[in-house]
This record gives structure tokens, sequence and C-alpha cells, in this order.
């Protein structure tokens, strides 16, 4: 992909990713839907991919109540 970036280069990107994820306490709060639900919905995952401990849920995204 690209090779030898500086650590500001690097930070930048991995901002402009991060900005495109939400938490689980977030999505609740976006869909009007409890955190519970929105970490069952992820256990399931039908709105989320787990890499380590976390949730990756995309902020753009349909909400899960109107699929």
């Amino acid at each position: 992909m690209t090779d030898n970036l500086s650590k500001e280069q690097l930070q930048s990107k991995l901002d402009e990713l991060m900005s495109q994820l939400m938490t689980t306490e977030e999505a609740a709060e976006l869909w009007g839907l409890s955190q519970d639900h929105i970490k069952r919905l992820c256990a399931d995952k039908l709105i989320a991919c787990k890499r380590g401990k976390t949730w990756l849920i995309l902020k753009d995204q349909s909400n899960p109540k109107q699929v």
C-alpha cells in the first residue's frame, strides 16, 4: 500500500479511518436503541465485525430497525 509514512501521516490515516466508526454507545444513541440491543446485534454479526475486543461499527450504515 504505502511505505515509509511519517508519524503524522500515519496518525492522519488512522484518524480518517476512526472517523468512519462509532462505539456501541454512539450507535445506540444514533439509532434510538439500547446499548444492550446494539451489543446483541454486534454479537450476531448483523451490524459490526470484531477486531480483538473491539466492535467496529460503521457510521454510515443503515439503522438496523429500518432494515
